[in-house]
């Protein structure tokens, strides 16, 4: 039977994949005024412990989450569940991903081995789908808050009508330009996930401590168009 590993890559690196995902998802249920407390990594000292952290911060921010979509019946994370909730959520999740996959792929940089998860199967792009958790919240999660709460008959299913229009605004946030402190430029959001992914791969393969660029708290306002 073949084995898979991961990637060499320190625990503090490890650590900055999920503090960057608990941030962001901070961020938004800050928005919804939802208190979301910083994840603590004081006693994780490995990957496991690492991933047992992360597994409790998930389980509070979806208890937020569905407070938030208390209406929907929606009553946590489940993939490939019937509901609408999860079932938009998987839709977005995928499309992210694949977006994910593209900068890899542009720059040639192999998916087998992941950081925080070793792959199942020859086939698997584990590197993808742990990279992708950095921007989860600020284009998926916070665009199903959007579409459901905005509803004022929430579907039993979600339409097939509907679908492209979601990824339409899925899109839409993609492309939406944030000011990035680093380059003193303003940037579309997907620009600023190809930075981040690149900032990655460089600090594994110099074995380096990975810096992640941070997204302003302002932003529109300072990069809108002016006619």
């Amino acid at each position: 039977m073949a084995t898979y590993k991961t990637l060499p890559c320190s625990l503090e690196t490890a650590k900055k994949l999920i503090e960057i995902k608990s941030a962001r998802q901070a961020k938004l249920l800050a928005r919804y005024g939802r208190p979301f407390a910083k994840i603590n990594f004081e006693n994780a000292k490995s990957i496991g412990a690492v991933m047992l952290e992360e597994a409790r911060c998930a389980k509070k921010f979806w208890r937020e989450f569905s407070s938030l979509l208390s209406k929907t019946g929606f009553t946590g994370r489940h993939a490939r569940s019937s509901d609408p909730v999860n079932h938009l959520l998987d839709i977005g999740y995928h499309h992210l991903t694949n977006e994910t996959k593209k900068i890899l792929e542009k720059y040639d940089i192999p998916m087998a081995l992941g950081v925080l998860h070793s792959p199942r199967t020859a086939k698997s792009a584990p590197l993808a789908y742990d990279l992708v958790e950095m921007f989860r919240s600020d284009i998926v999660d916070a665009e199903v808050l959007k579409f459901f709460r905005l509803k004022k008959k929430l579907p039993i299913e979600v339409s097939n009508d509907s679908i492209p229009y979601f990824l339409h605004d899925i899109n839409e946030r993609l492309n939406r330009k944030f000011y990035l402190k680093d380059f003193k430029q303003c940037h579309t959001y997907l620009y600023y996930m190809e930075l981040q992914i690149l900032k990655f791969i460089k600090a594994v393969n110099h074995k380096e401590v990975f810096m992640p660029i941070y997204l302003p708290s302002r932003h529109e306002s300072r990069c809108s168009v002016k006619t």
